[in-house]
């Protein structure tokens, strides 16, 4: 994003009424930078490599294409070889998008530092040390939680507890809806992936997958700041 489009959107979040939310795919912006109030920041991760895999699949799955075409009538439909081509071949193979490399500039969401990191061109570098340290950095200091989804249950009480303004009977809501919207993004395209194809995409997201630990010990240590085991 642009500097002029990160003031527009600075300004655009900054004019809505209390109480509103915004939700978008969008990295960190710094509204200070603008003058502007920052807002409660909030977030999301999952272990990077599921991530991955499971966006690797989704861009395969018939109704993202077929929205896509919609949306954008000129867009070619997909080789049909790359529809069916499955993620340990695409590994294995060493195929382009299946190669995470240190420094690259990714254009299929893999990067997950990213996300915290912001809009500076140096936090658009797979797995490197600044665009993680910089992340790092604006989690403590701009997100009241960075929830993680194999943890919901913890996610949701930290929510409830440190954001109550908004997330008050979040676990609840959650639970009372849960098997209504169960089926929501759920890819039945996706096959399962061999964990020795896992264990290779590991070794190259040393520091994507260090930035997740850091996001799931902050979230532990703010569940235990809460002392519900202790409170009668």
């Amino acid at each position: 994003m642009s500097y002029n489009e990160e003031g527009k959107l600075s300004k655009l979040v900054n004019s809505f009424q209390p109480s509103s939310v915004y939700v978008k795919h969008v990295c960190f912006t710094n509204f200070t930078k603008f003058n502007l109030d920052m807002p409660i920041y909030v977030n999301m991760v999952r272990d990077p490599v599921e991530r991955v895999i499971s966006w690797y699949y989704y861009v395969r799955a018939p109704w993202y294409f077929v929205e896509r075409k919609r949306a954008f009538p000129d867009l070619p439909l997909p080789n049909p070889n790359w529809l069916k081509k499955d993620y340990d071949t695409c590994v294995r193979r060493g195929d382009k998008e299946c190669r995470y490399q240190d420094g690259d500039e990714r254009d299929d969401f893999g990067q997950l530092t990213e996300f915290f990191c912001g809009q500076d061109d140096d936090c658009t570098g797979f797995n490197t040390e600044v665009a993680m340290r910089k992340a790092k950095e604006n989690v403590e200091k701009h997100y009241a939680v960075v929830g993680v989804l194999e943890e919901l249950n913890k996610t949701l009480t930290v929510l409830e507890h440190y954001v109550p303004r908004f997330f008050k009977g979040a676990k609840d809501v959650y639970y009372n809806e849960v098997k209504i919207f169960s089926k929501i993004n759920r890819n039945i395209y996706k096959p399962t992936t061999a964990e020795a194809t896992k264990d290779i995409v590991r070794k190259n997201f040393t520091r994507e997958l260090e930035f997740f630990d850091f996001c799931k010990q902050r979230l532990h240590k703010q569940y235990l700041a809460l002392n519900l085991d202790k409170k009668p």
